[in-house]
């Protein structure tokens, strides 16, 4: 009689663990290693690429934009410096330019003249100040146009 019990019960299966909240079989350890791995992967090439086509520097600067006084031309030329920086408009170190303003007589519009300095620190090959480019400025909006490139010919820079 033992052994027909025997041949009639099946054999004992391990019961698989099923989580309550998913209904599905739990993975792995190695599986879920696997899968963190890959996501950093793929997160670290993709700000890596969001760096290289400048996205990052856009989002940035427009979260932490700042507020520029434009009747205060201290003011006006530090951000000037960034926007020359940020858009490559010159090959010229930020140390090394100098800012003249025209047409400060309290009006809306104003002209301002880069020039590149040259001194001991800067490139002393020259001895007066070329004008590379001239900003105008709007006091009122804060637009900003330039005519690099094309001499009293203005265009947007933003």
């Amino acid at each position: 009689m033992s052994q027909l019990s025997d041949k009639n019960q099946k054999p004992v299966e391990q019961e698989k663990i099923i989580p309550r909240s998913t209904g599905k079989p739990s993975r792995s350890m190695k599986r879920r290693i696997m899968q963190r791995v890959i996501f950093a992967l793929l997160f670290s090439a993709a700000v890596i690429g969001a760096q290289e086509m400048g996205w990052l520097n856009n989002i940035s600067r427009q979260w932490t934009k700042q507020k520029v006084n434009w009747m205060d031309n201290k003011q006006v030329t530090q951000y000037l410096r960034t926007v020359i920086t940020d858009n490559q408009l010159t090959q010229t170190p930020t140390n090394c330019l100098v800012f003249v303003i025209n047409n400060d007589n309290g009006g809306e519009i104003v002209n301002m003249q880069v020039r590149e300095q040259h001194n001991s620190s800067c490139s002393n090959t020259r001895t007066d100040f070329p004008i590379l480019f001239t900003f105008r400025v709007n006091r009122t909006d804060g637009n900003i146009q330039v005519d690099k490139g094309s001499p009293n010919h203005f265009y947007p820079i933003h």
